[in-house]
């Protein structure tokens, strides 16, 4: 019987976000790298190029990425401002969340 992968989504393909997914793609065996999120042309590119011919789907939506059929957890590494906002938006859509630090820029959000 085969071992259920988590199904995994990365927000952000900088410098932080391509090391989640190259991780969670290559050296995670109980997950898999799904989804990936960037509105970054240059890390689109990276991600159609490194992640995408091993079955990840890139988007350049947040909320669609959200909605990827089986995505259960979500690694948030974009920029520190948007931090809070897709943090928030991923565990209101029942996903589980790994977040770069700093969560937020401020206390309020």
């Amino acid at each position: 019987m085969a071992i259920k992968k988590l199904q995994v989504a990365c927000s952000g393909l900088g410098r932080m976000g391509a090391r989640h997914a190259l991780h969670f793609l290559e050296r995670t065996p109980r997950a898999e790298l799904v989804a990936a999120f960037t509105p970054d042309p240059k890390e689109m590119q990276w991600g159609k190029t490194h992640l995408e011919p091993f079955g990840c789907r890139i988007y350049s939506d947040y909320d669609e990425m959200l909605k990827h059929p089986g995505l259960e957890a979500v690694v948030v590494a974009t920029v520190t401002t948007v931090h809070a906002e897709q943090a928030i938006k991923a565990i209101q859509a029942d996903k589980h969340v790994l977040c770069e630090k700093p969560l937020s820029t401020s206390v309020e959000i």
